[in-house]
Parts: C-alpha cells; structure tokens; sequence
C-alpha cells in the first residue's frame, strides 16, 4: 500500500487549467498535489492553443482580457513562452457588430491594441484572405498563439517545489461531516481540505462520488494540417460567421486549422493522424476564407475532444457549499486555453477561501 500524501489542496487534471490553479495556490504558500494519469489522452497538450483578448459571444468577456494580459506578460516571473505574435483577426458579420463593440471597449481600455477592419481592409492587409463585404474583422496585432505543451511545462515549473505531481487515477473524492478531506486514487491517497476538480468529463463522477451533479459530455475536435503556399504575415483567424479557425504552424508553409464538430459523446481520447474525410470536411469549410487550402495536402492532425456543459452553454468555476472545500471548473467547450490564467485565478481564490474556513 503505498502511503498517504498530504497537501493543502489537492487537484484533479493536470490540464492548462489545474497547472493554471496550482501555480496561483503555490504563489500564496499552499501546497498542492496534483493528479492525472492521462498523460496520452490529456486535452490541453494537444489544443490549437489560440490567444486573443476579444471573443464575440461575450461569455467570458473580463477573463480573455485578464488571461491575454498574462499571457503576453509571459506569467508571474516572466518565464512562460512567448507568445507568437502572428495577430489574432477575428471575423463576425457586420450586423453583429453593436452588440461586440462593448467587448471591444473592455479590450482597448485594458491597454491592449484592437482595430476593427472591413472586408477590404482585411483582403489589403492579408491578401492570402477571402471575406465577403458583409463580415468585419476584429484585429489584435499583439495576439496570436502558444505551444500548448510549452506552456504547460512551464506553469508546472513555476509553480515550484510546493506542486507534487501524482501519476494516478483519481477514483472518488473522500469526505465527512458536509467537507471535503482528499482524493481516492489508484496510487497513494491525498489528504487535503480543499479540492479542485479540473479533469473535463473526469470531473463528473468524480463529483458525484460527493454528491454534486457536475453534467458535461465531450465533443469531437480535429485538428489538421495542411501544406500551403505562403504563410507570409497569415494572422491567426477565427471565423464566428462559419466556425473556421487556422493559424501557422512552426513549420513554414504549414497551418493548423479546425472546425468544431456536431459529434458528441465520442471516447475522451486523443491520437495522431485526422481520418480523410474529416480532414476534408475542415478544408472545406476553412477554405472559404483561406483558398490556399483548396489545393493543399493533408500532412497530419490531431483527433481530441472538448469536454462541453449540455446545449454548449458556458462552462464555470463554482465553489460547492456541501461539501465544502469542493471546486469545480469545467466545461469551456473548447475555449479553455485562452482564458486558463484567469480560470485558475478565479479557482485558487475559492480554494484559498476554503482553506481558511
């Protein structure tokens, strides 16, 4: 029997948001131990890892600005990767305009660049770009993308010796008396008065092993890569009028481009490679933008999942009156990079909360 470990907080997922709130915890002298066994089948090393401060639909408006903020800033101490300042271009059609302009108020008064274009001030702009004169352009010079694995490595070194990592399966939360006491797991079990579940669709029985009802479900995600003409000055897009993304890859004259997916309830795993047809599905749609992609080969891709709150509403962090001690923070349906600083801010604050209590 291996023995028992103890912390001030355990977490559940070793995800961009469970390192995001470890790193916070540590910071304010907790301890922390955090668990994950699914180093193969883990989400976020996989994820585009897009950064912008603007988003459209609004939800999660004050932490994109807070979490871009970070991201550029490169962390605490300044030692996160940089971010790839390629520009984020965020297409919307021009009647949706009013109701973002607030969103992209909150942007410029946080000190960070937004510009907004019209069709053809994006085709002079990025000539590799094709956009109907209905739909504007949201532009941040600053923003771009992250190597998600990168990140990851360096928010777990940041977070210093007060992070232990525990390879293991997370199987039940234990508590008595209404509070949360730790985590039961296929290895050693952690004793912690407070806990944070940050494992996507993991988190559901876990909670529920503790009485909350947590529903999430997952999505298919595909991420492919195209070889492409000329990637010169390509910003990172995001197209709210069909669903589209793409961004450069590290390689030159390679992007990464996606298209989110209707199916849902597929097996939480990832693994390499893009099957033909999905591969074609994303050229496809991708390509309306971005013509290069018509005549582009397929060179490879990632087949992952989101995990998503039902009707695709916005996901939460939520600190559970009974048992107390217990926060969620799940289900960002696909959005949980861009605003992980802020997320495990928010998470480490509850956490801290309940540890004085």
């Amino acid at each position: 029997m291996t023995a028992a470990l103890r912390a001030d907080v355990a977490i559940v997922g070793a995800g961009i948001i469970g390192l995001a709130g470890a790193e916070h915890l540590t910071a304010h002298g907790a301890s922390v131990v955090v668990i994950d066994d699914s180093a193969t089948d883990a989400a976020t090393p996989v994820s585009g890892g897009l950064i912008r401060a603007f988003d459209p639909a609004g939800a999660y408006a004050a932490w994109l600005v807070e979490s871009c903020a970070r991201y550029l800033a490169r962390g605490r101490h300044g030692s996160w990767p940089a971010v790839r300042r390629h520009g984020s271009l965020t297409l919307i059609d021009e009647g949706d305009l009013g109701r973002a302009a607030p969103r992209i108020e909150a942007v410029r008064s946080a000190g960070l660049p937004v510009e907004v274009l019209d069709a053809g001030d994006i085709v002079k702009r990025h000539p590799q770009l094709t956009v109907p004169r209905h739909v504007l352009g949201v532009m941040e010079p600053r923003a771009g993308w992250l190597p998600a694995a990168d990140t990851l490595r360096a928010l777990h070194r940041d977070a210093g010796p007060a992070l232990r990592l525990l390879r293991a399966r997370a199987l039940s939360l234990t508590h008595s008396s209404s509070r949360v006491r730790g985590v039961r797991t296929s290895g050693a079990d952690v004793h912690a008065d407070a806990v944070l579940l940050a494992a996507g669709v993991g988190s559901t029985p876990l909670a529920a092993s503790a009485g909350v009802h947590l529903p999430l479900r997952t999505r298919a995600v595909s991420y492919c890569l195209f070889r492409v003409e000329d990637t010169t000055g390509l910003p990172t897009m995001v197209d709210h009028t069909t669903g589209a993304w793409l961004r450069r890859w590290d390689t030159d004259r390679t992007v990464l481009a996606g298209v989110p997916s209707t199916r849902t309830g597929v097996p939480a795993r990832t693994r390499d490679g893009v099957d033909t047809a999905e591969a074609e599905r994303v050229r496809a749609v991708v390509a309306r933008r971005f013509p290069q992609l018509a005549g582009a080969a397929a060179v490879g891709g990632v087949t992952a999942y989101d995990a998503m709150v039902p009707e695709a509403g916005p996901g939460s962090v939520t600190s559970w009156p009974s048992p107390r001690g217990l926060v969620t923070a799940a289900g960002w349906n696909g959005g949980g990079f861009k605003i992980a600083p802020a997320v495990g801010r928010q998470a480490a604050d509850h956490l801290l909360e309940a540890l004085q209590r």
